[in-house]
C-alpha cells in the first residue's frame, strides 16, 4: 500500500505534456536501475524546490544567504582592523624614528 512515512496527500493537477515528462524520467530511472514512481519524482522535485527557496527559512539557500552576510559582516571588520594595525605600524615607525633621530644627537 503506502508508505507510512508518507501521511500527508495532496491532489495536484498536470498537464499531459508535464506527465509525459515525469513518465519518460521514470522510464529512464528505471532503465538506470533506480525504480520509481511518479510520486517519488514529484515528491524529489517538490523537496528540491523548497531546499532552494531563499525566503523559506531552514533551506539550503536560506542558510547560504544567512552565511553569506555574515561573512560580508566579518569581511567588513577584518578590512577596518586592518586599516587600524596600519596606521598604528605606521604611526609607530614615524615615532621611533623621530625618537631615534633625537637619541642619536
Amino acid at each position: 500500500m503506502s508508505n507510512p512515512k508518507y501521511t500527508e496527500r495532496l491532489s495536484v493537477g498536470f498537464t499531459p505534456d508535464q506527465v509525459r515528462r515525469l513518465d519518460e524520467i521514470v522510464r529512464v530511472r528505471s532503465r538506470k536501475g533506480q525504480p520509481l514512481s511518479k510520486a517519488d519524482v514529484v515528491r524529489d522535485a517538490v523537496e528540491f524546490y523548497c531546499l532552494h527557496q531563499d525566503d523559506l527559512p531552514g533551506s539550503r539557500k536560506a542558510i547560504a544567504k544567512a552565511v553569506e552576510g555574515k561573512i560580508a559582516e566579518v569581511d567588513t571588520k577584518v578590512d577596518h582592523l586592518d586599516t587600524k594595525v596600519t596606521e598604528l605600524i605606521t604611526w609607530h615607525t614615524c615615532r621611533n624614528r623621530t625618537s631615534g633621530t633625537r637619541s642619536g644627537r
